[in-house]
């Protein structure tokens, strides 16, 4: 589990393997010792450690996560968002995130305002029945708040660290995005009663 609040690495090599991929990935000096084994976020995506150098991070993509995230639009030097994962004695800064990306948004319009951006993102028309305004959304495994809702289109404040520590900058209108819908939305939708079922 993780929190959506990112740190920021470069994709470094990417290479086809069985059907999917083995994607390279430089992360920070100052990274934790991970293990082979260990999950971690990438742009929202929950990959798991499969190779350690000195030098870089490799992991596993399977054809599944390839069609369904944007990580099929990968290139070396590409700026990418990554997470570790939840400890019990770290704070939640964010909101839940599982790792679970949902579907791929697409962005629509990027005004860019004195002391923040104002990102629209245009959503598959299933997932906006999960975004309400004002609660949560992890685009590219970033934890934001949904500043307005309009129809399938959501609109994100996004300020100046989150800016700086994340690769929301490089973003252009056309881009795809990753989206993980909030998790207490899709139990909340399990939970109540349809069709006339009992309470």
């Amino acid at each position: 589990m993780f929190t959506g609040i990112v740190g920021s690495a470069e994709i470094e090599r990417l290479d086809p393997i069985d059907g999917g991929m083995r994607l390279g990935v430089r992360f920070p000096n100052d990274l934790p010792a991970c293990q082979l084994g260990d999950s971690i976020a990438i742009d929202g995506a929950c990959l798991s450690v499969t190779e350690i150098s000195e030098e870089l991070h490799s992991f596993y993509v399977s054809p599944e996560t390839i069609d369904k995230t944007i990580i099929k639009h990968y290139v070396p030097g590409r700026k990418i968002n990554f997470e570790l994962p939840l400890r019990p004695t770290d704070r939640l800064g964010g909101h839940y995130v599982l790792g679970h990306v949902d579907g791929v948004g697409q962005i629509s319009e990027i005004k860019i305002e004195e002391a923040s951006w104002i990102l629209t993102v245009s959503i598959p028309k299933h997932l906006s029945r999960y975004v309400v305004y004002k609660g949560s959304i992890a685009i590219n495994g970033i934890s934001l708040t949904v500043n307005s809702v309009d129809g399938d289109r959501i609109s994100l404040c996004i300020i100046p660290v989150t800016l700086q520590k994340t690769n929301i900058s490089t973003l252009t209108v056309g881009d795809e995005v990753n989206l993980e819908m909030d998790i207490l939305a899709k139990y909340t939708e399990k939970l109540l009663p349809t069709h006339g079922d009992p309470v």
